[in-house]
């Protein structure tokens, strides 16, 4: 038995599952509590589950990193160009990124010739078009009561570039947790509600599902038991 903390003990679970030994993982976030529940230890039968639980872990963390990134974003985009999201009526699209990794504010907007600000509405592919105009755009920086902040400026076009980045990477783990869920072909898909990542991520925190007898025993595992 080994508890499910840090990275230390993979390799070693890896290897013992590997040569047919029964292992157990002590939940960390239980361990504490064992006085008052049951059910803090569960049989490890699948190393390809540990892999799906770090994976979801990692989808999670970069969700928290999005949205701590979008906004400190939306801060700046506040000070140096505040009118730029009533222009839109969605954030963070193609044409809504490429202006801000390209300009980064409502003055360099305005000063910057109007066919290379066009060059920023020239979308390629099936994507939908927007009603806002290079013209328009400009106008409107123009008008705009943003201050001038060379350090916001560069702030705004390396996390548009964070926030790019981070969406791929998200993207590709969602394509590889829906790939895990198609191969665990559990029947909890069938919930309405549950998708192949939040299906994934329960079956991956809560293991072999037939370690549980009953309902109450999953509650406990997961720490959500009512106290009097």
């Amino acid at each position: 038995g080994m508890e499910d903390t840090g990275h230390y003990h993979v390799a070693l679970l890896k290897f013992l599952l590997s040569n047919g030994y029964t292992v157990a993982l002590i939940n960390p976030k239980t361990t504490d509590l064992t006085r008052k529940m049951e059910g803090a230890i569960t049989k490890v039968d699948r190393f390809d589950l540990y892999e799906q639980r770090q994976l979801t872990r990692h989808h999670h963390n970069l969700k928290e990193e999005l949205d701590i990134y979008c906004n400190r974003l939306q801060k700046s985009i506040d000070l140096v160009f505040p009118e730029f999201n009533t222009l839109f009526t969605s954030k963070y699209g193609v044409v809504y990124m490429s202006l801000l990794k390209t300009f980064g504010s409502a003055e360099t907007i305005a000063s910057t010739d109007i066919r290379t600000i066009r060059k920023c509405f020239e979308i390629k592919g099936s994507g939908n078009r927007i009603s806002l105009t290079a013209e328009k755009l400009k106008e409107c920086a123009k008008n705009s009561i943003g201050i001038s902040s060379e350090v916001e400026t560069i702030q705004i076009k390396h996390l548009v570039s964070q926030i790019t980045l981070i969406k791929e990477q998200i993207a590709e783990i969602d394509k590889k947790i829906e790939e895990f869920s198609i191969i665990n072909n559990s029947p909890i898909l069938s919930i309405p509600g549950i998708s192949h990542f939040s299906g994934t991520s329960i079956l991956a925190e809560l293991g072999d599902i037939g370690n549980y007898s009953k309902p109450s025993q999953i509650i406990k595992f997961a720490g959500v038991a009512p106290y009097h």
